[in-house]
């Protein structure tokens, strides 16, 4: 292609202008951009540039801008089977459109606003990239951009040993978030995102996940089967209480259980089948009666749950949904490929779905009408399906390298 020095820098102040805006740029079909009066960051586009314009400014790349977050709004992370780099994928719940993605270090545990203003993660990575000087952050990003609203440092200590969605979470009123610490005791830290810095470590008894039940308070599971109360301010100083055992030694909780804040309940399976129920809305632990999900004859036939993230709730019906198959004892974070959906309150079987696909995690949206979110580490692939019927609407692949934890709005 040839054309003058004029036309040639007026595309260059063009494009220069174009890449130079803000990370939420939007493409302008082929029409638009021979008459259009602006650019994408406000670049004027002479009508004179016609079919030259069109044709270099088709392969400009731009950065788009997700949509706002809704009910469906679904973050999806890939801890690469242990890598030292890991992604989280922003997925469009209502068609599976993979939004954007943002990357992260070891073992990165994923968490997001309710009322849809941020998400993040909580990373890791090393000086020599698999070992040297551990570095220790909170990432924040902004929704529909994807750009990192706030980088905070906190200590080199944060819980590493897998991706589970209740070892760092906000706090209800979104201004803060708290992360699980191991070693070298338990501790749990607090952090102020709003003000964008570390604040302290709270020390805590021998208890794990974090469920929190106002902005000050969240309760966590003890190895005697309590659940402690731990109050806490500022200064890292913490009253504690703890409830009365709500399960037996040999009834083994999963590792990663349902919660939804807003209405304060959490949702407890067994490695069995069994479902514990605990209403945490009031500030204090009250248990509900347990249920059993699968039956006597299929307990006889080996159904057990089976899944990296097995079990989900839908708040407003109370409905609780559980990844389960015909297996052996001790395989319960192989995939299954069968939902079991029973009614929190009463225990009553409501219905049993066949996903069809051998799944290792399961979301709901918490819409009037929610959609059941399947996902297979091992066909790296999200399955949208119907909650009712069962059947699939849509669905999106290549997502990393073992896709696992998801996080679906709880607004």
């Amino acid at each position: 292609m040839t054309h003058n020095s004029t036309t040639s820098e007026t595309l260059k102040k063009y494009r220069n202008a174009l890449l130079g805006g803000v990370a939420s740029l939007v493409l302008i079909g082929a029409a638009g951009v021979a008459n259009a009066q602006q650019g994408p960051s406000g670049a004027e586009v002479p009508k004179q540039l016609g079919a030259q314009a069109t044709s270099e400014l088709e392969d400009t790349p731009v950065i788009l801008s997700a949509p706002a977050p809704d009910a469906r709004r679904l973050y999806i992370t890939d801890p690469a089977h242990f890598a030292t780099t890991t992604r989280t994928f922003t997925v469009d719940g209502n068609d599976g459109k993979v939004l954007g993605m943002i990357d992260g270090g070891f073992l990165t545990n994923p968490f997001a606003a309710t009322d849809g203003s941020y998400f993040g993660q909580a990373s890791t990575v090393y000086s020599r990239v698999a070992r040297g000087k551990r570095d220790d952050y909170i990432e924040v990003y902004d929704p529909k951009s994807h750009e990192v609203i706030a980088d905070i440092d906190i200590p080199e200590s944060r819980f590493l040993v897998g991706t589970y969605p209740w070892m760092t979470t906000v706090t209800p009123d979104n201004k803060s978030l708290l992360f699980y610490q191991f070693t070298p005791s338990p501790q749990v830290g607090l952090v102020d995102i709003e003000n964008k810095k570390f604040v302290s470590m709270i020390d805590v008894p021998d208890c794990y996940h974090i469920f929190p039940s106002a902005n000050d308070a969240f309760f966590a599971h003890c190895r005697d089967g309590s659940m402690a109360k731990v109050k806490y301010g500022k200064d890292g100083k913490a009253e504690i209480s703890q409830s009365k055992p709500f399960h037996g030694e040999e009834e083994y909780l999963i590792n990663t259980p349902a919660y939804s804040m807003k209405a304060g309940q959490l949702v407890w399976p067994t490695y069995d089948g069994k479902i514990f129920p605990v209403d945490l809305s009031s500030g204090e632990a009250k248990f509900g009666t347990p249920f059993d999900v699968f039956t006597e004859e299929e307990r006889k036939d080996n159904w057990r749950v089976g899944g990296w993230q097995p079990v989900a709730y839908h708040r407003d019906s109370g409905e609780v949904y559980l990844l389960g198959d015909q297996r052996a004892k001790w395989t319960h974070k192989y995939p299954s490929r069968f939902v079991f959906v029973h009614d929190v309150k009463t225990g009553k079987r409501l219905r049993k779905i066949d996903l069809g696909h051998d799944i290792d995690s399961i979301a709901v949206s918490q819409d009037k009408n929610p959609a059941l979110y399947a996902l297979s580490t091992g066909e790296k692939k999200l399955y949208i399906l119907d909650s009712q019927s069962g059947k699939e609407v849509s669905s999106t692949d290549e997502l990393g390298h073992g896709p696992q934890v998801m996080i679906a709005h709880d607004n």
